[in-house]
């Protein structure tokens, strides 16, 4: 069996996202190691008997040029340290940083799993351009052999790696599963007025902005409803919302917000339908959870959202940066239910075939055994 090696930059985006996968794999008899952020979730490591391998430099956001050399330098300790047969890099600089330091090492097998590609190609700031252009071709030198991998979860995220690489690099694995018995339809319906909830960091790129706005539009037209903010804010992305924002519509308001909400499925099984308005993402998983629930969906037609919803089959599909066509969305559904919950039955059929656990993990289990 393999000793496998998983790259994230925070502990609880590896327990949200890739622990069953991980468990999965030490099941089938390989040793876990995780190299990341901490957090305060040390006991928790030694609880589910992973290897916790703490880092101190690698971090989501920042371009400090001597951080982002001791990151990489950390990580290339590391990999000559522990000498894995297999690493697992997962987002954008453990991706980068993970891969320089494996090509180094000769560490056999490399996997990579891009979650999205986010601000740096929705952004056309020229230094998110400048990086973009860095990266590809980055990309093209360390994601060649026949021993490295590259993992992308949606079909427009693969085109465009498509074009530069050569396909047997390429796999497309859709999202990172969903616990399907923890995630299901609630036998009770809703109380109180409508709930409508969208779980995601508060970015502007999620949508956030047009989510309030169309709560607004709503309430120009006497449907009341609640709007839930599910997440917490994440001052170091750049498409960070200040906490100034929130708090204006919240006062106003406009929505409410949880914070970093620790139990997604309470919440989405209280709630009447799941709203995700983004510009762009790998495949959201908290779409993926909302389907699971049996909720019906509304997100934007763009890569990674339309990946999991069918238009007027398992949700609707409105246009992105467009508030009133989100309005005009939530409107129809609040007023036929009937219609929503079948968007919702069918949802969950989906997610049931395509998307559990079990189905993704075994795709991913593939790849390991080369």
């Amino acid at each position: 069996m393999a000793k496998i090696l998983y790259l994230v930059t925070e502990a609880r985006y590896f327990f949200s996202h890739r622990y069953a996968l991980a468990k999965a794999a030490q099941k089938a008899g390989h040793t876990i190691l995780v190299a990341t952020d901490p957090q305060d979730l040390t006991e928790r490591f030694l609880k589910e008997k992973f290897t916790l391998i703490p880092l101190k430099n690698l971090s989501r956001a920042g371009m400090n040029p001597l951080r982002e050399l001791s990151a990489l330098r950390e990580i290339y300790e590391v990999y000559k340290k522990e000498s894995p047969d297999i690493v697992h890099h997962i987002a954008m600089k453990p991706v980068l940083y993970g891969s320089v330091s494996a090509l180094f090492v000769r560490i056999p097998r490399r996997i990579n799993t891009l979650t999205g590609l986010g601000y740096l190609f929705i952004s056309s700031k020229f230094s998110a351009r400048f990086i973009r252009f860095f990266l590809m071709g980055a990309f093209q030198i360390l994601f060649r052999g026949s021993t490295t991998k590259l993992i992308l979860q949606n079909k427009d995220d693969y085109q465009i790696f498509e074009r530069i690489l050569p396909t047997k690099n390429l796999v497309l694995i859709r999202g990172s599963g969903v616990d399907t018995k923890k995630f299901s339809p609630s036998s009770r319906p809703p109380k109180g007025l409508p709930k409508v909830t969208l779980v995601a960091r508060l970015l502007w790129d999620k949508g956030i902005k047009e989510a309030v706005e169309a709560h607004s539009i709503l309430l120009t037209r006497s449907i009341p409803l609640e709007l839930v903010l599910a997440g917490p804010l994440d001052p170091q992305n750049p498409s960070a919302i200040p906490e100034s924002k929130i708090k204006e519509w919240l006062l106003a308001k406009l929505c409410t917000w949880t914070g970093k909400e620790e139990d997604v499925a309470a919440l989405y099984q209280s709630s009447t339908l799941a709203i995700l308005p983004s510009y762009r993402e790998g495949l959201p998983k908290a779409l993926l959870e909302a389907a699971a629930c049996g909720l019906p969906i509304i997100t934007t037609d763009v890569p990674g959202c339309r990946e999991i919803v069918v238009h007027k089959q398992t949700g609707l599909l409105v246009p992105p940066h467009n508030a009133l066509a989100l309005a005009d969305a939530i409107d129809w559904l609040l007023r036929d239910p009937e219609f929503a919950k079948s968007l919702g039955d069918a949802a969950r059929q989906a997610v049931l075939k395509n998307f559990s656990d079990e189905k993704i993990n075994q795709e991913t289990l593939k790849l390991y055994a080369g």
